[in-house]
């Protein structure tokens, strides 16, 4: 009787698609209104320090005094934001893949203030953060605000949220497929067309409205009327292996600056005021790597600089993101990250120029080229990638060498064995987090996808050891097809297998699930 009563409900949900794409469309647009104001708020922060330290710089010391006062202020207000709402530290897309696998829960409207004000608050300072992942973050919390206002199911909410993760990048990057593919790469690991349209519809109706007040123009405007020559494409497969190597760098001292905070004794305060009064002093004497660095992209890609100033630029900001972001305070890494590529990309390029029977031109096509290849060596998402900078700099000029060049970093990343960022920050995260019990006594239905060359693909229903307390009362295949599996049923690719459990043991398997549908077996599922 449980049986029939989940699969009416499933197939009763698989019928309602138009009501999901509503919710889809709003998560979106309240999504880009949210992003909107962040951004706004972001750059009127950011021009309002530009000038202050421009005076200070001339000389106007009392100015500097109460600005430093107004530093170490804004370092005790984060240090007690992200004390009363652990949530909102950094950039918030591991806590966006924690609350899909269920292991915890939005306060969405608190977190949304707190993430918020804490964002203008950090990144308004100078600090080397992006507004992209929290960008993220806010969109997911709205989706989750819209599930719970308006008493959406568990499964739609799974949906909503991931909508409102693909609303928050378009509307922070005016790039709509970047989001839509980056919550298919990245959060989810897979697709369906449900997932495909519902994030759709979100991220063009955020992009919508970011344009609206940001205008129709890429991020980027780069001059670029050639293609990359494909007699030079050798140099790409060296850059890609290179890149590759400084974004396994970026990931490990990433987690050693975080080890470092968290093994220390000091107290919050002074954990948030060291990047702050790092910034203080670098707004003084280096602005251009203080804040996300969108800057530093453009000024590279107008004028020549000299090797040692590029290298003292990319070490500077390099120490400064990992000190920064090893903090906590809210703020994200995307925009950093594609900083890093860019300055990685025009030393390579000025040094091809110098040595080699290159035009200076292709400094330009490396600055492009190294934020796809650094993001894909850092995020382990190499379409996301490609796709990104695409709809940044608004040209396909370079799309073959962006494909070439993300792949190659990507192959090199897998050799060496380098994890995905925020898959190790997520698994950080889990590894201090105490799961809070569930009703035992409530039912609950997990979606679990199954992914090519994945541990459940191609397994027979009986060949699997299941966690406890997991039984599987239907299979979903193909279009609204979905059926009770016996144990000689074979599981197949692009199946979801619909499993039912209690609420409690749902927080604890549903991520071992998932990897078991997502991920290629390497011996180290363990069930019990």
């Amino acid at each position: 009787m449980e049986q029939i009563k989940i699969s009416k409900s499933i197939s009763q949900w698989q019928k309602d698609y138009l009501h999901l794409y509503m919710f889809g469309g709003v998560v979106g647009i309240l999504s880009g209104f949210v992003v909107v104001l962040y951004r706004i708020s972001l750059n009127m922060a950011n021009s309002k320090r530009h000038d202050i330290f421009e005076k200070i710089r001339h000389g106007d010391m009392k100015l500097g005094f109460l600005t430093l006062v107004v530093f170490l202020i804004s370092a005790f207000i984060l240090a007690k934001l992200i004390k009363k709402m652990p949530m909102i530290k950094g950039s918030g897309i591991p806590q966006v893949k924690g609350v899909l696998l269920r292991q915890w829960d939005f306060k969405w409207l608190s977190e949304l203030l707190g993430k918020f004000f804490g964002g203008v608050l950090s990144i308004g300072s100078g600090l080397s953060l992006g507004r992209e992942g929290p960008s993220v973050q806010l969109g997911s919390l709205i989706g989750s605000g819209v599930t719970k206002v308006f008493n959406r199911s568990e499964v739609e909410k799974k949906y909503l949220i991931t909508s409102g993760a693909s609303a928050g990048l378009a509307a922070s990057f005016n790039a709509p497929l970047a989001g839509v593919i980056f919550s298919l790469e990245e959060l989810h690991k897979y697709f369906s067309p449900v997932l495909l349209t519902c994030v759709m519809i979100a991220s063009v109706c955020a992009d919508f409205v970011s344009r609206n007040f940001f205008g129709l123009h890429p991020v980027f405007n780069f001059e670029i009327d050639h293609y990359f020559d494909l007699a030079k494409y050798p140099s790409l497969i060296v850059f890609g292996i290179l890149v590759g190597m400084a974004g396994k760098i970026f990931n490990v001292g990433l987690l050693k600056v975080q080890d470092l905070y968290a093994h220390s004794n000091m107290n919050s305060v002074l954990k948030t005021a060291i990047p702050i009064l790092t910034s203080f002093v670098l707004s003084i004497f280096l602005f251009d790597v203080t804040g996300g660095g969108h800057n530093i992209i453009e000024k590279i890609s107008e004028a020549d600089f000299s090797i040692k100033f590029l290298l003292i630029i990319l070490g500077v900001k390099f120490l400064f993101t990992l000190v920064c972001y090893g903090s906590g305070v809210p703020g994200g890494i995307f925009l950093p990250m594609l900083v890093l590529g860019a300055l990685i990309g025009k030393i390579y390029g000025t040094i091809l120029v110098l040595t080699g029977n290159f035009d200076p031109i292709y400094t330009t096509h490396f600055i492009i080229l190294g934020m796809a290849a650094y993001f894909t060596a850092v995020v382990r998402a190499p379409i996301t990638g490609s796709v990104l900078i695409l709809e940044m700099t608004g040209s396909f000029h370079h799309l073959l060498s962006l494909v070439v060049v993300s792949m190659v970093s990507y192959i090199f990343t897998e050799l060496i064995e380098s994890r995905p960022i925020y898959d190790l920050l997520y698994k950080k995260m889990m590894s201090n987090h105490v799961l809070e019990d569930g009703d035992e006594q409530r039912k609950t239905t997990i979606l679990v996808p199954i992914a090519a060359d994945s541990y459940l693909d191609s397994k027979l229903i009986s060949e699997v050891v299941w966690p406890e307390k997991c039984l599987i009362v239907g299979i979903r295949r193909g279009e609204g097809d979905e059926f009770i599996p016996r144990g000689s049923t074979k599981i197949s690719c692009g199946d979801q297998l619909v499993i039912l459990t209690d609420e409690n043991s749902a927080k604890r398997i549903k991520p071992l699930l998932y990897e078991m549908g997502t991920e290629i077996y390497k011996g180290n599922f363990a069930t019990s």
